[in-house]
């Protein structure tokens, strides 16, 4: 419902709607949905005939503990001395870091110096230059180096990262070339590690990126050269998540080594030599199962900042000397030779031992390289003349000390030779900050929002991506039963096309790419190959879906043809196809249900006539609404000759169903209840009965919007939201929305870095005023009532326009319990909105004392306390999934549809970054400004829910989101797939599989291997995943998952399938600790080698 309020009726209003409403919500609930807020622990459930009270072993609300670890991040940050004495100099080492040094030397002869120097080059796919554009200027010859001068120089080492620069070397390379590869890998002297796509970022890709990445790398190594890594090398991610470790651990590598952290990290680890750690998560007893980290000590993985603690004595040790280069280290060049070989070799042993100081077994790691080093193959020759005279002469001294060429494998292998107990770290390492040359921190949290257009892009390909790989997976398992072979030619023909995208994807989760953070230019380039990845799962989802909607399965049928509805332009920018209505007079929509429980859902789709009606597949008539479509481009106005159609569907898990559009007269006395009612400033009154809809003119007052969960009041000026009633509890929650700008300080605020004027943090101002409301539009039907605030701020060059809305569904599942908002930001050309840095905030009445929650890549949830010398920027948090507040009554939670970052300044306020113009270049090597701000639509759910007085969780029970909160997050990432159909008739509904798997599960997903495997290889890889919420927060709609349920089991309609338990990537197999193959445990995440029979 929406109405306007006379401004003197709206205190008695307020009073007599509270009422109202209360008895409405009292006197209509239904039996079979018990309130949350009552005991409900105890009852007792009907059962199915074939249902027993035993079998019912699935509980899908078990409390999960939060096991302490011997450093917590999240605690340990805030009491860190991020102001130190050093700050200037820019160096930690001091006087007591040195006196240990020199008390630990005369022990070397009890514990020897050990140290692994390590060749590597760090290869950006992507950042100055785009992907091809380094592959062909330097990274096809550094490989090509690399296996020549490892073949010669033959106790030489060296360690490759990025499988995607490998695998386009491997198509181009000669036999000879991918035999020394296959040789090199062979002997242990060349190292694969991690062996993930690309060196992922962690702060702005979600789970199944993340994961998606690390499955296609580690499948091409498998099939190509037959490698399964077994340690990580992540130097290069601007800060560290907690996630990614986890997944480390899952895929069965055991070692890594991480780089950028804060500075006050640095020290701190270096100071307690806790610079190697059991990276556990919350949920784990122990360390048994988490990788061994290595904190790197130094700022960065350079030669000039990798031998020991004084980077000019460092410099002095890089022996690239090539001519007409002239940078610092050709400036240092002095080559070993006899004269100088002992002075030198002691010199460098002393930074060596250094290191060795900072951590109690005396291993040291020295990395010597850089960003696309060794590209001329000259380095690898004078590298290795010059550290080989090195090594030879301290290993054959009484320096009490070993220095070899080695690998990561062979530094750990050191290290646990040593030690073999280790203390464990929960969190992550979020913000990094390093330090400006005057002596401030420079902390990388812009990052976590700039150029926002291209991560919701890259979490559209990948939600498609899944759809498709589920589809596609399935209609080949079927395909390969028909004897013809027809179906299943056709279908592997498509299964190149199907990588390509796999691997465009997995491109853009490298830590320049999702981070914003390239060239302008090499940013249209991962947008085109994002869109490219996205045309093809669209074309692969359409013929997939067509040959399981196909009764007969021995052809392709001709005849049924399925398209998208939803088009994008050659820039990106994404339409609606709007069906006509006035000839066909009738269309048949298919819609794809990809997530593993019964799903309801509003669909919605323009078309050109308002006399429409809907049927679902049984021919029945379903709830619908139709308003005309408001046009935001240009002069903003309604559309009186397209209109949005909206509908309830209710579709079963794993399913494709049909419904059925056909004209019919909305005037009639039939329809009259389902007529919608539209307000706004400029809408003529009218009254036509034909039209499933009225306008009027938009009345004075304040605005209100309700359903049977919540009631929405909006301010009488300006329209944004003030508070919120959850008429499960029946408090009103204030929560003011605004949307703020923060002024960047120049050339200190860009791509990287977010850093605000000192001087005007609490001067930060509006975006816009109440001058600048174009048009305010309601809208009140059967399915959904909305709020539409339109904004036109006058710029430099032309306007920026915003728009939101705010929607409340009238349905009955958890859609009905959340507040729908979307933003429509576009900042028109630069240099509008220049130097800004834009915010929606919620200012709530929740007593969080500025402590607030963020998702962990979807995996998890860290708690975060505000850490005051760290001001605003270090306490701005990457978030890809949710953020959260609350206190003991409430929960304010805020779901996100990409990557973005989230702070909480005050008390009870929540704000996320929407979007940001940065004029200058921050100085962290992009060398320019963000200028390509673009129009993009933020979609979130806001939820405010109350505490369930029968629940009472442990204090050390794990953060996690509510269960609403996480199927809503999963809808939101996994929306519906919406098919026109060429088909005259409704096609039947076809289920996947036979049964809905409990609300805490979700299939992350099914993708089918390479076709070229020989029978009876494995068909695929299924990856499921078990949440763990917290259901100490009301729901009215969840009742069922407070419920006991059967043990899930999976299975696919008509196609039988043999499970086999296999690490995450499928590299090793693995078997599960109970006789149940999908009985997971609270936040476990599993993976199957499948095989269709």
């Amino acid at each position: 419902m929406a109405r306007m309020l006379p401004k003197r009726l709206l205190v008695l209003g307020l009073v007599c709607t509270l009422v109202v409403c209360t008895l409405y919500y009292l006197l209509t609930l239904s039996p079979s949905i018990p309130s949350p807020l009552s005991s409900n622990r105890n009852m007792l459930y009907s059962l199915s005939p074939n249902t027993t009270p035993s079998s019912l072993s699935h509980e899908s609300c078990s409390s999960l503990k939060k096991y302490p670890a011997d450093i917590e991040t999240a605690d340990m940050f805030p009491t860190l001395e991020l102001e130190p004495d050093w700050m200037e100099r820019r160096e930690y080492w001091g006087s007591q870091m040195e006196d240990r040094f020199q008390r630990r030397k005369p022990l070397w002869p009890q514990l020897p110096l050990r140290v692994i120097v390590m060749p590597h080059s760090h290869n950006d796919p992507g950042w100055l230059k785009t992907v091809e554009g380094y592959f062909a200027t330097a990274t096809k010859n550094i490989i090509n180096n690399m296996v020549d001068k490892l073949t010669e120089h033959r106790n030489m080492t060296f360690i490759w990262t990025e499988m995607s620069y490998l695998s386009m070397w491997w198509e181009v390379a000669q036999p000879d070339m991918r035999e020394k590869l296959r040789s090199l890998l062979d002997s242990g002297r060349l190292e694969i590690p991690t062996g993930g796509w690309v060196m992922t970022d962690e702060a702005n890709v979600e789970l199944f990126s993340m994961v998606e990445q690390l499955v296609e790398g580690h499948s091409f190594l498998r099939s190509t050269l037959n490698v399964k890594p077994l340690s990580s090398w992540s130097v290069d991610s601007f800060g560290h998540g907690g996630t990614f470790p986890h997944l480390l651990a899952k895929s069965g590598i055991s070692n890594m080594v991480i780089m950028r952290v804060h500075y006050a990290w640095k020290e701190w680890l270096a100071r307690y030599q806790q610079g190697d750690f059991l990276w556990k998560q919350s949920w784990e007893p122990d360390g048994s199962s988490a990788p061994l980290c290595h904190n790197f000590p130094y700022d960065i993985y350079s030669i000039k900042h990798s031998c020991g603690p004084h980077p000019q004595t460092c410099l002095g040790f890089d022996f690239r000397h090539v001519a007409g280069e002239y940078n610092e280290f050709s400036l240092h060049y002095t080559p070993i030779d006899k004269g100088n070989l002992q002075n030198r070799a002691e010199l460098l042993l002393e930074q060596y031992g250094r290191t060795g100081s900072l951590l109690p077994h005396n291993v040291v790691l020295v990395p010597l390289g850089d960003d696309f080093r060794y590209n001329n193959a000259a380095e690898f020759d004078q590298q290795y003349s010059n550290y080989i005279q090195l090594m030879e002469f301290i290993n054959s001294h009484e320096y009490h000390a070993k220095v070899t060429f080695g690998t990561l494998s062979d530094y750990f292998s050191e290290v646990r030779a040593r030690m073999s107990k280790f203390n464990t770290l929960t969190g992550d390492f979020f913000v990094y900050s390093d330090i400006f040359s005057e002596g401030r921190p420079a902390y990388w949290s812009g990052y976590f929002s700039t150029r926002p257009f291209l991560k919701q892009l890259s979490r559209h390909l990948a939600s498609q991506l899944r759809s498709t790989e589920i589809l596609y997976t399935i209609a080949v398992g079927l395909a390969r039963k028909v004897r013809s072979g027809l179906p299943l030619g056709i279908m592997h023909s498509s299964y190149d096309q199907l990588v390509e995208a796999r691997r465009h994807l997995g491109l853009f989760q490298h830590h320049d790419a999702i981070t914003g953070t390239s060239k302008a230019f090499v940013m249209s380039d991962y947008q085109q190959k994002l869109l490219s990845g996205l045309s093809t799962v669209k074309r692969i989802t359409e013929m997939s879906a067509q040959y399981l909607l196909q009764q007969d399965k021995e052809d392709m049928d001709k005849t049924l043809v399925l398209k998208h509805l939803e088009w994008r332009e050659d820039g990106g920018e994404a339409h609606g196809r709007v069906l006509d209505m006035i000839v066909s007079k009738s269309e048949i929509l298919v819609v794809f249900n990809s997530l593993v429980q019964d799903r309801e859902e509003v669909v919605s789709l323009m078309i050109n006539s308002a006399s429409v009606c809907v049927k679902d597949s049984t021919g029945t008539i379903i709830d619908s609404q139709i308003t005309p479509t408001y046009n935001t481009t240009g002069t903003a106005r309604l559309d009186l000759g397209v209109f949005d159609l909206v509908f309830v569907a209710t579709i079963p898990a794993l399913s494709l169903a049909s419904f059925t559009l056909s004209s019919c007269d909305r005037g009639d006395p039939l329809h009259l209840a389902t007529r919608s009612r539209v307000f706004c400033l400029r809408c003529p009154n009218s009254e036509q009965t034909k039209n499933p809809f009225t306008l009027a003119s938009l009345p004075t007052g304040a605005v209100q919007l309700e359903n049977h969960v919540y009631t929405l009041l909006f301010d009488p000026v300006t329209k944004l939201l003030r508070n919120v009633t959850n008429k499960l509890s029946g408090h009103i929650v204030p929560l003011d929305m605004e949307f703020t700008a923060y002024p960047s300080t120049p050339f200190r605020s860009g791509a990287y870095l977010f850093s605000v004027e000192e001087s005007s943090l609490v001067e930060s101002g509006p975006v816009f005023t109440s001058t600048d409301l174009m048009d305010v539009v309601i809208v009140s039907g059967p399915v959904f009532a909305q709020l539409m605030l339109v904004w036109k701020v006058a710029g430099e060059a032309g306007d920026s326009t915003f728009v939101t809305r705010y929607r409340l569904y009238h349905t009955t599942g958890p859609t009905s319990e959340g507040v729908q908002v979307e933003n429509m930001f576009d900042f028109g050309p630069s240099p509008n909105m220049r130097d800004r840095e834009l915010v929606m905030r919620l200012k709530t009445g929740v007593r969080s004392n500025r402590r607030f929650y963020t998702d962990q890549s979807g995996l998890g949830v860290i708690k975060r306390e505000w850490a005051e010398q760290a001001g605003l920027e270090g306490n701005h948090f990457p978030i890809t999934q949710a953020a959260y507040l609350q206190d003991e009554q409430h929960r304010v939670t805020l779901l996100v549809d990409h990557a973005t970052g989230a702070s909480s300044v005050e008390e009870g306020w929540l704000e996320v970054m929407v979007d940001r113009r940065t004029v200058y270049d921050d100085a962290r090597g992009m060398g320019e400004g963000v200028l390509d701000s673009r129009a993009t639509t933020h979609k979130y759910w806001l939820m405010v829910e109350p505490k369930d007085p029968s629940y009472t969780p442990s204090p050390d029970t794990l953060p996690s989101l509510s269960p609403l909160a996480t199927i809503l997050s999963r809808q939101l990432d996994n929306p519906l797939t919406v098919l026109q159909s060429s088909s005259p008739d409704p096609p039947p509904q076809v289920h996947l599989i036979d049964s809905a798997l409990p609300c805490d599960h979700h299939l992350l997903n099914l993708r089918s291997w390479t076709p070229r495997q020989p029978s009876p290889s494995p068909s695929a890889l299924l990856l499921l995943q078990r949440h763990a919420p917290d259901c100490s927060w009301a729901s009215l709609s969840l009742s069922e998952s407070l419920r006991p349920a059967p043990a899930p089991h999976l299975h696919f309609t008509r196609l039988p399938a043999i499970f086999h338990p296999t690490s995450l990537t499928g590299n090793f197999p693995t078997e599960r600790e109970t006789g149940d193959l999908f009985k997971l445990a609270p936040m476990e995440v599993a993976s199957y080698n499948v095989t269709f029979s």
